[in-house]
């Protein structure tokens, strides 16, 4: 349970697609979310240091750039939610849509894979001053490996919160039945 809170935690600092603050149990709390994202970071970046042998000063310039693109991916994360559900409630069946919303979002979320892209680009133009070509390989593979697991456990959660659904359906039944 801990590496997976450990796990969820990372997701929020690294701007995973969709990752939120309540996925790490941190709930609105802004001050205990920073606080976890920076214990997050400060982990993360020690494993980084030794896995891929940096120096301090090339750690420092790589938790900087860090810090710029996760924060420009979560901001992607954040429009892309809000694009999908605007698309999810114009497709919802037995409504019509409306065409014009439709094209708008659709070419709304193409632009933003573009974005995306534009994003990972000029992070790794940046890396490239300080890192070598190995040393900028070894990052993205190891960010590459952790959306991975938090894919992994993102679906065990929702399986796990499907199977538990019809449980708590019949929770109020089995309330109002007499004790034997």
């Amino acid at each position: 349970m801990r590496r997976a809170l450990w796990t969820l935690a990372l997701a929020a600092l690294m701007g995973a697609p969709g990752a939120r603050a309540q996925d790490v149990g941190g709930g609105d709390d802004p001050a205990r979310n920073q606080a976890l994202r920076q214990q997050i970071e400060d982990r993360f970046a020690a494993r980084v240091k030794s896995e891929i042998g940096l120096t301090d000063q090339q750690l420092a310039r790589l938790r900087t750039t860090s810090t710029t693109y996760n924060s420009r991916r979560r901001d992607l994360a954040a429009k892309e939610r809000t694009l999908r559900s605007a698309l999810a409630e114009q497709m919802r069946p037995g409504v019509a849509a409306n065409q014009d919303s439709v094209s708008r979002l659709t070419d709304g979320l193409i632009n933003l894979r573009a974005s995306y892209a534009q994003t990972l680009r000029d992070e790794n133009r940046e890396m490239a001053q300080y890192l070598t070509p190995v040393q900028r390989s070894q990052v993205n593979a190891m960010r590459e490996r952790f959306t991975q697991r938090i894919r992994e456990i993102r679906e065990q959660r929702q399986g796990r919160r499907e199977m538990m659904e019809p449980m708590r359906e019949r929770r109020p039944e089995r309330r109002r039945q007499p004790n034997p």
